[in-house]
């Protein structure tokens, strides 16, 4: 991986997690069960991943090979995301109906992602598309969860359902990145897996998807005790080794052309 790759790779990571955050949380209070004041707290809080992600936008270099011809659709989804976002926002100080604004935000979001990805120079545009999309998935889940499980201390009569759904869509995301991983080293390339990116594939898929499915499940299992403490430990190791794992399968992408 190139140095000019560094500031793409940032890019993904905060477009992932803003996106990815914006759209379990709309989908989440589509449902409902969680307070007012955990949607406002996250209202500001991608409030302020979309300002890094602006940030990161404008940081890109242009004119090289890794900012293609998709730059130009990628940057107006990003303009468009971040409008959204504080639209959002706004719409949370003011309580009025904005599941549907996190939903549009977070798909404008993963578009974003798909772009970028058509126009990055890897072996298959599409399936980096789904790696990033399923990237923002589970950064977004195991996120918002992490932030949930501090709610209940503070809530005790508050419904683990909302919880459990944020937990179960973080466990199928990443057992869906297991997928796409094997597709990609069958189809595209087996070559990440040796020679010297080797051991940083296999560290990508052990730490970053594999022992991450392993917390969730225990997760999940420890949320039927009336305390949710044990659930909220966990996703924080999680939330730890999944952007770990976001970031190095990014960078083994655009240093091997194998998305996985």
């Amino acid at each position: 991986m190139s140095v000019e790759a560094l500031p793409f790779v940032n890019w993904i990571f905060w477009a992932a997690l803003s996106a990815g955050t914006l759209l379990v949380v709309g989908v989440t209070e589509l449902l409902g069960g969680t307070t007012s004041g955990y949607r406002l707290f996250m209202a500001w809080l991608l409030a302020a991943f979309a300002a890094v992600l602006l940030l990161s936008e404008l940081n890109l270099s242009t004119g090289t090979a890794l900012d293609a011809s998709t730059a130009g659709t990628r940057r107006v989804l990003v303009l468009a995301f971040v409008t959204v976002t504080a639209a959002y926002l706004i719409a949370s100080m003011a309580r009025l109906p904005r599941s549907g604004l996190a939903i549009a935000g977070g798909l404008v979001g993963v578009l974003a992602l798909a772009t970028l990805a058509a126009g990055s120079p890897t072996f298959s545009p599409l399936l980096f598309s789904v790696q990033l999309a399923l990237a923002a998935l589970a950064l977004g889940a195991v996120n918002a969860a992490m932030l949930l499980g501090h709610w209940y201390l503070v809530t005790p009569k508050l419904s683990p359902t909302p919880l459990r759904r944020m937990m179960w869509l973080l466990l199928v995301a990443l057992l869906l990145q297991v997928v796409i991983f094997v597709v990609a080293v069958v189809t595209v390339s087996s070559g990440p897996l040796g020679g010297p990116i080797g051991w940083l594939t296999w560290l990508r898929l052990a730490v970053g998807i594999l022992l991450p499915i392993g917390i969730t499940v225990l997760a999940i299992l420890a949320s039927r005790a009336p305390s949710l403490q044990a659930s909220t430990g966990l996703l924080y190791i999680g939330l730890a080794f999944i952007m770990a794992g976001a970031i190095a399968g990014a960078s083994i992408t655009y240093y091997t052309g194998v998305p996985i």
